[in-house]
């Protein structure tokens, strides 16, 4: 009897699947979710001038504001999956404190950490934008960063303004929406039938819980466990399982395929019970190869499991299976160890194998690139309108308007560091004329020549 004869019927109306089995979980949002990520706003500058006793006319003393918290993502060991983002879809870092007389900095805001499961590809929601691939546990990296703080009067204070009564305002902190997809990197994946025994050797060869029942679609979501062999070890995953289809996105196929591409080997378990082992094989090696040929690339070890179930029937699939591979098939059983050890003993051995070949290609395949930063006051100048000229600066456009033109001389600053920048000559070079309007960012300066 063939498989497709044997499941629960599959019910398919558009891209919704039902089974008889009952409705399945929403198994996408464990995988893959998108969240809002905010910097925290910088701190505010003061302005403040020493006024004590015996020192009426001190000079300025304001000091700088705090910057603003960063938000980091880092891959830790004890998460398996994205559920905890279903619920909070929002997080921002510390905002950072004002400044203060005396000199007084504001404090820095606080760093939020993003925990999540080592595999986790982080890219920009509405650009696509690569963020970060967070392939080992400890790897962090800065989703957003915070506001800087802005300046206090102090800062500004030369030889010739030596009372300067303006400050900074803080930066408002960087917001964007990022997406998190989890792209399981095991040493060992898994393949099979629902009901394979695959979560049943999880279990009893390493240190994970998986759930285990006798329905399909229990594993409906990646489970990690670390396997040791003897002073070795391997990390061990249970993937959702497959049904016919699963490679167009049916079932669960797409929330299994995607992680079975980031397994450095493959151990593909039938069930010793199945009528057709042969057939068995088949639909999930052709579900694999539909869905990215490169995966039939990767080393694979078959095993036909239960065998202490009915041990004759369990070499008799192996028999067919291995006439119909050309290579050697385990027969083995998790409930009673029968040919566990020396199963995990060949699972070392190929792992070893496939992690000195990715060192190797990653050495010959990496070039160092030679960087070259651009000087951070380089900016552009571009005409705007009739007599209005835009700057282009991500550093000069932030110092103006991090600068509270209000306030009295603040004008006449962003004018004089127009002449030490260079802005001034290059608008003198293309010609503006005295009057025009300068806009950087979302603040105006009228041009005095």
């Amino acid at each position: 009897m063939k498989w497709k004869e044997r499941m629960s019927t599959v019910r398919r109306t558009g891209s919704e699947t039902r089974m008889d089995c009952g409705a399945l979980p929403d198994a996408t949002m464990l995988d893959k979710i998108s969240i809002e990520v905010a910097g925290g706003d910088g701190g505010h500058g003061l302005s403040s001038f020493r006024r004590e006793k015996f020192v009426p006319l001190g000079g300025p003393d304001g000091g700088d504001g705090g910057r603003g918290g960063r938000v980091y993502a880092r891959a830790v060991n004890d998460v398996y999956t994205l559920e905890q983002y279903r619920s909070r879809r929002k997080f921002k870092a510390g905002n950072g404190g004002n400044g203060g007389p005396n000199l007084r900095t504001g404090a820095s805001g606080t760093d939020v950490y993003l925990d999540v499961p080592a595999g986790t590809f982080i890219t920009d929601a509405a650009t696509g934008e690569f963020i970060a691939d967070l392939s080992e546990a400890g790897a962090t990296t800065q989703v957003v960063r915070g506001g800087l703080g802005g300046w206090g009067n102090k800062r500004f204070a030369t030889s010739t303004n030596k009372a300067p009564a303006f400050s900074q305002s803080g930066e408002t902190g960087e917001v964007r929406e990022i997406e998190m997809e989890l792209r399981l990197l095991a040493d060992v994946g898994l393949l099979g039938l629902p009901n394979a025994g695959k979560s049943t050797l999880l279990a009893n060869v390493s240190n994970a819980k998986p759930k285990i029942a006798s329905y399909p679609f229990t594993t409906l979501e990646p489970m990690l466990g670390v396997v040791d062999v003897d002073y070795d070890r391997f990390t061990l995953a249970d993937l959702p399982g497959l049904v016919e289809g699963s490679s167009e996105g049916y079932g669960l196929g797409f929330e299994f395929l995607k992680h079975v591409r980031r397994c450095r080997v493959l151990l593909h378990l039938v069930d010793s019970s199945s009528p057709d082992p042969v057939t068995d094989f088949e639909l999930i090696e052709g579900e694999v190869r539909a869905y990215e040929e490169r995966l039939a690339d990767v080393p694979r070890i078959i095993a036909v499991t239960k065998a202490d179930l009915d041990p004759e029937a369990a070499e008799k699939s192996a028999k067919a299976l291995a006439k119909h591979t050309g290579t050697e098939v385990r027969v083995i059983s998790a409930e009673s160890g029968q040919a566990i050890r020396p199963l995990l003993l060949e699972l070392m051995k190929k792992v070893e194998e496939e992690r000195a070949r990715a060192t190797d290609d990653r050495d010959e395949s990496e070039e160092m690139p030679v960087l070259r930063p651009s000087p951070r006051d380089r900016f552009d100048i571009v005409p705007d309108g009739e007599h209005r000229w835009a700057v282009e600066s991500e550093r000069l456009v932030r110092f103006v308007e991090m600068t509270t033109t209000g306030m009295e001389g603040a004008r006449d600053e962003i004018l004089r560091r127009m002449e030490r920048w260079g802005v001034a000559k290059d608008l003198r070079r293309q010609g503006a004329e005295l009057g025009d309007t300068v806009v950087f960012g979302s603040i105006e300066v009228v041009w005095e020549g």
